[in-house]
């Protein structure tokens, strides 16, 4: 159910041991073949089909939509909060939710550069609040062993505007993509065991913008999708999502949503 659609007795019915699902997101360029707003889109249809699936036994908030992709903006179109703004605004959305006595919360990332900024709140959230359980995940690494045979380009084809994010966009709105405009890219990283994509990252890390890995802001290959790949992909991520949440609290599948 979202957070949202729901008058405050009815938000008041519900079971303080739901899971509060936080989505984040962001809002910058996937190449020039998908629109801004593609993380969003992406990670609110993977939001609808799990509500959809955990038949009411889950609560959404809003989604943080813009996160933090300054390593975008030289590209036009991005927007970006700093960390601590970021970071901020997460811990306040999870202390709202604290207050009215929610105590399992579930941070579902769809957007890269948040993960670093997640990995610090998860310690953060935890430390501060021992009475609140969270639980920090994105919907590519959790679906990852299960889409990863879906994939036809295999490693470093699943990135950034690539295979699976534009087949998810064409299945979801495809007149929103332009796929004479979509490119393959990404520029070679100095260290091959360095490269990473969405099923895991490299054996270290250093920072650089965008632009410095790919020339096109493209990091994958958009040649590779089709609708009915990004249908499959979605499926089994949902999938993947309803698995590790019912697991994590083994509870939830017997709660009763208010009547």
């Amino acid at each position: 159910m979202y957070w949202m659609q729901l008058r405050r007795g009815q938000l008041d019915a519900f079971d303080r041991r739901t899971p509060v699902i936080l989505p984040t997101a962001a809002v910058e360029q996937h190449g020039e073949h998908l629109p801004l707003g593609t993380d969003c889109m992406i990670t609110g249809a993977v939001i609808d089909r799990l509500d959809q699936a955990m038949d009411r036994k889950i609560l959404v908030m809003p989604t943080v939509q813009v996160g933090c992709s300054e390593h975008h903006m030289v590209f036009p179109g991005s927007l970006t909060l700093t960390h601590e703004t970021y970071r901020r605004t997460v811990m306040e959305y999870v202390d709202s939710v604290r207050r009215h006595g929610f105590r399992r919360v579930m941070i579902l990332n769809g957007h890269g550069g948040n993960e670093a900024i997640n990995a610090v709140l998860n310690q953060q959230i935890g430390q501060q609040y021992e009475d609140l359980e969270c639980l920090v995940g994105g919907w590519a690494p959790i679906g990852a062993p299960q889409t990863r045979a879906i994939s036809e380009g295999g490693h470093l084809s699943c990135g950034h505007a690539g295979e699976f994010e534009t087949s998810i966009m064409l299945s979801l709105a495809e007149e929103l993509c332009v796929m004479s405009l979509a490119e393959d890219g990404s520029i070679p990283t100095r260290v091959e065991s360095m490269r990473y994509d969405l099923f895991g990252g490299g054996v270290a890390s250093s920072y650089q913008p965008f632009h410095e890995l790919s020339h096109n802001g493209v990091y994958g290959k958009p040649s590779l999708a089709s609708s009915e790949k990004g249908h499959r992909v979605l499926t089994v991520t949902v999938e993947a999502i309803q698995e590790l949440i019912e697991s994590f609290w083994e509870d939830v599948k017997d709660l009763q949503g208010p009547a």
